[in-house]
């Protein structure tokens, strides 16, 4: 609901109605004991630690499972980490991860928060679940923009952190509030689960298929045809090569990484690059000379035909009868990524030549129809993987609504 009054959120609970309190995050507990035990630490021990590298990349807003969390050898008098304690990680290469936390739903547990972070440990007044949903809003992220400091490595101290200034509830509705948010974050939890369970699938059907483990069978129940191994350019042609010289005109695109397939369009701008540009047509094969062995490769979809590309993306048309979702596919398994690296040239940013593409080895089929079939059983499998991943973000999108409107 929208209140009158002052200092109330935008949407609320029915049953509370009292004002919210402005206070510091000192006011909401203390400091506890923190460890900086590097990666070097890490081995086979009883004690767990928080490392603020696992923070930013893969620990979950609440911690209930502490096999999450890498042991090390250590073994001293430590301060544990308490069920409710909140910990922050202090550094970070970019404001996005720094001031970032986690919460540890762990009944005695042997965890110690360690490198770059701060331990935080709730009064009794103040409702964990609570406090953590504040540090998930803008306000707090502008807070950290504000107050963190360096140039290649950002941090920030414990007494600014303690400054952050926030609106408090009464503590049950505290608990209301937190306990709404940790129901939405298990829902959203369970639906990336899915979504990893249908990715590592795909991998698992790739491995099986490309090895030919797993053979489709023609429509009498036979095998097809035997396999062929064949160099790219053999199945693919370059791409156009006519320089586009105004190039304030076109829409600028750029292909994504993570080995999906991924597109970024840059909207029409002008711009002062003085790379060569060249438009690119639906259908073509699209990769990234520096990041190709991280999956950075697509093929253009309708709605980006006619949009331009700089020389540092390589183009291809596929030659008749060859399946472009099955290269497609076959070009972004983790091994064959891997096993080609050593293709790339260069002494600093290393990039894969148009040189060295072209002699990269598949293996084929040598009929068109099971390639097609692999190939639509690949776009059936993407499709269930963009309708999941669909809808994760609906409801990333749709707790960040709540968040907006349910705290100050």
């Amino acid at each position: 609901m929208t209140n009158e009054i002052k200092n109330v959120p935008e949407l609320r609970f029915p049953e509370f109605n009292e004002q919210w309190e402005i206070k510091k995050l000192a006011d909401l507990g203390y400091y506890g004991k923190n460890y900086s035990f590097s990666r070097a630490s890490e081995g086979v021990g009883d004690i767990r630690h928080v490392h603020y590298g696992d923070i930013h990349s893969k620990l979950p807003t609440k911690i209930n499972d502490e096999n999450l969390l890498p042991t090390i050898v250590e073994n001293k008098n430590f301060e544990f980490v308490e069920c409710g304690d909140i910990i922050f990680a202090d550094a970070s290469e970019d404001y996005k991860d720094l001031g970032k936390t986690v919460l540890v739903d762990i009944l005695d547990s042997k965890i110690i928060a360690g490198l770059h972070t701060y331990l935080f440990k709730v009064n009794k007044g103040s409702a964990s679940e609570f406090l953590i949903n504040v540090t998930k809003t803008q306000n707090y992220r502008k807070f950290i923009k504000q107050r963190g400091t360096g140039i290649s490595v950002l941090g920030i101290s414990k007494t600014n952190l303690a400054s952050f200034s926030l609106y408090v509830p009464s503590y049950r509705e505290q608990k209301k509030i937190g306990s709404f948010f940790s129901k939405l974050d298990r829902q959203i939890e369970l639906e990336e689960q899915k979504l990893e369970k249908l990715e590592e699938q795909k991998k698992g059907y790739m491995q099986q298929i490309f090895s030919q483990q797993l053979r489709f069978k023609d429509e009498d129940g036979s095998n097809y045809l035997d396999w062929s191994i064949k160099e790219l350019k053999e199945i693919l042609t370059p791409g156009n090569k006519e320089k586009i010289e105004d190039k304030s005109i076109y829409n600028r695109l750029t292909v994504g990484l993570h080995g999906k397939g991924v597109f970024h369009l840059e909207q029409e701008r002008k711009t002062k690059d003085t790379r060569p540009f060249y438009q690119r047509y639906e259908g073509e094969l699209i990769i990234g000379k520096q990041n190709f062995f991280n999956g950075s490769i697509a093929i253009i979809p309708k709605e980006f035909n006619g949009y331009i590309c700089s020389n540092a993306i390589m183009s291809y048309k596929f030659k008749d009868n060859i399946n472009s979702k099955y290269v497609l596919e076959y070009l972004l398994q983790n091994d064959f990524l891997r096993k080609n690296e050593f293709l790339a040239d260069g002494t600093g940013q290393k990039e894969l030549s148009e040189k060295n593409f072209e002699v990269l080895k598949i293996n084929i089929p040598n009929s068109t129809e099971e390639q097609q079939k692999i190939g639509d059983f690949f776009k059936k499998i993407d499709e269930l993987i963009e309708t999941q991943s669909s809808k994760v973000e609906l409801l990333k999108g749709r707790k960040q609504g709540f968040l907006q409107k349910m705290f100050i």
